[in-house]
């Protein structure tokens, strides 16, 4: 084995070791769930109730922002900016059999997306099959916890990640004045942008500014068509992007922007966390897309590719130096520092190579190099996470799931359910009813939830009830549900 620059000589072991690496990637990120693969996050949950409510409608609509500014409001805002993906979420649940039990499939089926997106921008950027394979390899190493959000979730930003991908293969395809089959490229760009819009607007920003780094970096060199193109559609997305924002008038509008755009630490961190870099991206593959960003600085061609990894790397450090942020959350920057790492490690193993080759190493040692780096990359410790609660999983006890399909088979929208704020949230998105705002609000602000409101007329209460004019309807492994005293039936034996 001389060359490993590709798989012409041996295209049974590489296609043996990209299957590998894909069940490996899948074990390191999935395997932590030993098998349980409900949902495990708030935003999660969140989804699957919004999805529960627009197949209940037939239609997805935006929905009036209620609680605190910092809460749930900013919760129901992002989200109707996301509807696209609450949409993939309802179609997941109308032709999964088990779709709540076997969620992770949906992470799963993600996770593969970005393999797949970050193998096909490797190579075609001209790394070759191998190093392609580390730098997919290195997605397995990436951070998954509550705060950060992470591929172990199946939520909008781990979707856009490998939709992201697909989208600057087509770039780069269409870029070339020899381009192939234009049509069909034009099509995975035109799918591709519509998803980031639809799902996870800020994935369409960052694509738009390393579309617009590229460009720049080799004005010439690029297909003008395509460039006068692409300017008419980003003046066009921008457009609609401004009337979806705009609020009343000019001045309104533009310190809503500001307050988009412009972010102070204070107000995107969860209890002060501050996460260090070696935490987002573990110590090899942070060595090795360090040495990848400086490879491809000096290439005008590949600039765009250190861009993705140093500019969310100068991000975290406005954050971290000057409790400063533009453009990207702090909680968000780590997902596309650990993008521009995967893709400028395999870069740099592809460097690596090429100087073996040229100095006339014997052909073993290019093999060796691979595997000792994927050990690298694989085993490595990364630090422990900030704060014990970012681990945190949450999913409902059984008691309450039993709980759950009782209700969902004897209530349907828009009955309404009071509950404690973690049990709200499960039975939202377990039966599709309405839960109260303020139980929601106080899991975001980590405030407590007021006491059950007395006056309302709850259909159901789940738990302990302090109001009168309920009775008990039933109680299954110790969870009570209540009734309003006149439609409270008997209780079951």
């Amino acid at each position: 084995m001389n060359r490993l620059d590709d798989t012409r000589g041996t295209p049974g072991l590489g296609a043996v070791a990209a299957v590998v690496v894909l069940v490996a990637l899948a074990g390191m990120i999935l395997g932590n769930f030993k098998g349980d693969w409900r949902p495990s996050h708030f935003d999660e949950w969140r989804s699957l109730a919004m999805a529960q409510r627009a197949l209940d409608s037939g239609s997805l609509v935006r929905e009036a922002p209620t609680g605190s500014p910092n809460g749930l409001a900013r919760d129901i805002t992002d989200r109707n900016r996301s509807l696209g993906f609450v949409a993939v979420v309802a179609g997941w649940l109308k032709v999964t059999p088990d779709p709540i039990g076997h969620y992770k499939g949906l992470a799963l089926a993600f996770l593969l997306l970005y393999a797949g997106g970050v193998y096909g921008l490797s190579r075609k950027v001209g790394v070759g099959h191998w190093p392609a394979l580390i730098a997919v390899l290195g997605l397995g190493t990436l951070p998954t916890d509550t705060m950060l959000l992470g591929p172990a979730l199946a939520v909008p930003s781990s979707l856009s990640l490998g939709v992201l991908c697909w989208a600057l293969v087509a770039h780069l395809e269409l870029s070339r004045s020899s381009s192939q089959r234009p049509a069909a490229w034009w099509a995975l760009l035109a799918v591709s942008a519509g998803l980031l819009a639809a799902a996870y607007p800020l994935s369409l920003i960052v694509f738009a500014g390393l579309v617009a780094l590229d460009c720049s970096a080799r004005p010439g060199l690029l297909r003008e068509r395509y460039i006068r193109w692409l300017a008419a559609l980003g003046l066009a997305g921008g457009a609609l992007f401004l009337a979806n924002e705009w609020q009343i008038d000019a001045e309104n509008t533009a310190e809503h922007l500001a307050d988009l755009f412009l972010l102070n630490q204070r107000w995107h961190l969860v209890n002060s966390i501050v996460y260090t870099l070696d935490y987002m991206v573990p110590p090899a593959l942070l060595g090795l897309a360090l040495a990848g960003a400086c490879i491809s600085l000096v290439d005008r061609s590949r600039i765009w590719i250190a861009g993705s990894f140093l500019i969310p790397l100068l991000m975290l450090g406005g954050y971290h130096f000057f409790q400063q942020g533009i453009i990207i959350p702090y909680q968000r920057v780590g997902l596309f520092l650990g993008l521009g790492a995967c893709l400028c490690a395999g870069v740099a193993v592809q460097r690596l190579l090429e100087l073996l080759r040229s100095r006339r190493f014997p052909g073993w040692s290019q093999p060796l190099c691979i595997i000792a780096i994927a050990l690298a990359v694989v085993l490595t410790p990364r630090p422990a996470p900030p704060f014990e609660h970012t681990k945190r999983r949450d999913r409902p006890g059984q008691a309450l799931e039993t709980v759950a399909d009782r209700i969902a088979g004897t209530h349907s929208p828009p009955a309404t359910i009071w509950a404690a704020p973690r049990d709200a949230m499960y039975l939202e998105a377990l039966t599709g009813l309405r839960v109260p705002a303020v139980a929601l609000d106080s899991l975001l602000t980590g405030k407590p939830p007021p006491p059950m409101d007395c006056t309302k007329n709850w259909d159901l209460v789940v738990g302990r009830c302090p109001c009168s004019g309920y009775s008990l309807a039933f109680v299954i492994g110790g969870v009570p549900v209540f009734t309003p005293s006149a439609a409270a039936g008997p209780a079951p034996h």
